[in-house]
């Protein structure tokens, strides 16, 4: 399902020839609101035939920038869960949870070029640097080479992420 997931993501970027999440929210025909969501980063919600992607106005922009790609994963991996109602907030962003994991697979292709994470990797970069100079969580980056390395690259991975990174 990996290199699924990579191909939606790459066909997606490649047609709208953009990989801002904002930008493809748009092309999509998502309608991206912001609100205070207490504790909650991010949902993705649809009701009567509108999908919604709702944002905490109170997270920086990075972060925000995260939550809707990875709600434009569920979008484009499980619109039938959302119609059905099946995707939770409990359950929002928990590595272990199938729709999760892959909505964050997902966010990772759509964020992160395999070519500039290959690059500084060659340049001996940490993880920890890879992240910071590309504006992810490490967690995120973590992802992106562990669905670089299913699809054949070869890096060290230092940890398995945690499976609620992104919901603390």
């Amino acid at each position: 399902m990996s290199i699924e997931i990579f191909d939606i993501a790459e066909r997606l970027k490649s047609l709208h020839k953009s990989s801002d999440p904002f930008e493809l929210a748009e092309c999509l025909g998502l309608r991206v609101r912001f609100h205070d969501l207490g504790y909650t980063k991010g949902l993705y919600f649809i009701t009567r035939r509108c999908r919604f992607i709702f944002v905490n106005e109170n997270i920086c922009e990075e972060l925000q920038r995260i939550v809707v790609a990875h709600e434009i994963g569920h979008d484009r991996l499980h619109r039938e869960l959302a119609k059905l109602g099946q995707l939770s907030e409990f359950s929002l962003y928990d590595m272990t949870s199938t729709p999760e994991r892959e909505a964050n697979i997902f966010a990772s292709n759509i964020l992160l070029n395999d070519n500039d994470v290959e690059e500084l990797a060659r340049l001996q970069y940490t993880s920890q640097q890879i992240a910071m100079e590309l504006c992810v969580p490490e967690e995120m980056l973590i992802i992106k080479m562990i669905d670089m390395n299913e699809r054949g690259y070869r890096f060290r991975i230092p940890y398995i992420p945690r499976a609620d990174f992104l919901g603390r």
